[in-house]
């Protein structure tokens, strides 16, 4: 009797020792590249944030951050650090210049890498020639240009100006580009130089725009930079009217639109929590309040969340070594709404359940203008 229960004590033992190795296998290791330091900084913390509250919501997660900073070349850095810690699949940087570099280390070393914020088309043109192991989950160039001209149909202003930024002009081309095509020229097209190269530069637009614009025009602002910031007060003090439509970044998150009284600005972002695109996108946002005490990024804190949120549901459904296929071939809910990825391993924005966001800040609150269906206001108007 005695030997009986010394071998049913060496089982429950033995057990109770395995157990750890089997929750390690349930989980999926993911790499994520973090500006932490660099101009990108101020959106590191909302990424690394919203990469932590993915993890707390999903489960079966173990990340591993990386200081991918503000070049190709530190990003690059990171993720090569992030392969040697045996990551399963590797999420974030920030600019296009660093996940153009990122992609290409991930076709090389086999590792998936999802793209969470850059746009450029140079990603969809990798997979094109072969790179099968980089997918993106944000917006592509000409999905912010579908965004801008879809708000141009509903506002019907008298004009619009573009006023882009010159170290983004590719990106902002990209997107005047879709805008044209959709909806036709601006007025003026213009760019301001980096305040490093001439610092006065975008106070000098911003006043000749002001000139320009009238009451019912639309002044399309491609820097999503803190920079934005300081070209709409000078826009405004200096007699500037109209709408500013934001391609988001510094003018699309409701706490700086408060504090500068940004009023009758538009902006676009991946959700809003007054939108309700599947039940997590709430959960993110009451969630991130608790847990950090502000409120979220929507862009790119939101969908450094729906990357992770993503690489979880692919790891229940297909497992480590079938993470390409299952991406390809399954949907995924993220708090942006539904995500199927098309043969060019882009996030099929545009469909019926994945619709960017547009929101209007006026009388000291967001009015969501689409989608359609999550609409609580027509655009107004400065009166």
């Amino acid at each position: 009797m005695k030997w009986r229960l010394l071998a049913i004590f060496l089982v429950f033992l033995l057990l109770g020792c395995t157990q750890p190795a089997e929750q390690t296998e349930k989980k999926i290791k993911i790499g994520v590249l973090i500006p932490e330091t660099g101009i990108y900084s101020t959106s590191g913390v909302a990424m690394k944030n919203a990469a932590e509250l993915a993890a707390k919501h999903a489960g079966n997660i173990e990340l591993v951050f990386a200081d991918c900073g503000d070049t190709p070349e530190k990003a690059k850095t990171a993720f090569d650090y992030l392969v040697s810690q045996n990551v399963d699949a590797v999420v974030g940087a920030y600019s296009s210049p660093q996940a153009m570099v990122v992609a290409d280390a991930a076709g090389d070393s086999k590792v998936v890498y999802l793209v969470s914020v850059a746009s450029t088309g140079a990603i969809e043109k990798k997979v094109a020639e072969g790179n099968r192991y980089v997918f993106r989950v944000a917006y592509n160039t000409t999905y912010w240009g579908v965004l801008a001209a879809e708000f141009l149909r509903l506002s019907q202003p008298e004009r619009y100006y573009f006023v882009g930024y010159d170290p983004l002009k590719t990106f902002n081309q990209g997107m005047l580009k879709s805008i044209k095509s959709l909806y036709g020229d601006p007025e003026v097209e213009v760019y301001y130089k980096s305040p490093s190269v001439a610092p006065e530069d975008y106070r000098n637009v911003a006043r000749q725009i002001a000139e320009m614009a009238g009451d019912r025009d639309v002044i399309i602002l491609g820097d999503p930079s803190g920079i934005s910031i300081n070209f709409l007060k000078e826009y405004r003090a200096n007699g500037g009217r109209g709408l500013i439509y934001s391609v988001g970044g510094a003018l699309a998150l409701p706490p700086t639109l408060k504090k500068l009284n940004a009023e009758y600005t538009v902006f676009q972002a991946a959700a809003l929590e007054e939108t309700d695109k599947t039940d997590m996108t709430k959960r993110y946002f009451e969630d991130y309040r608790k847990e950090y005490g502000e409120d979220a990024n929507n862009y790119a804190g939101l969908l450094t969340y729906d990357s992770i949120m993503i690489l979880s549901q692919a790891f229940v459904k297909g497992g480590k070594d079938k993470l390409m296929e299952t991406l390809l071939s399954e949907e995924f809910k993220g708090a942006a709404g539904i995500y199927r990825f098309n043969d060019l391993h882009q996030a099929v924005w545009g469909s019926e359940e994945l619709k960017g966001t547009i929101g209007e800040f006026v009388g000291g609150e967001v009015k969501v203008l689409y989608p359609p269906e999550f609409a609580t206001s027509e655009v107004l108007w400065m009166k």
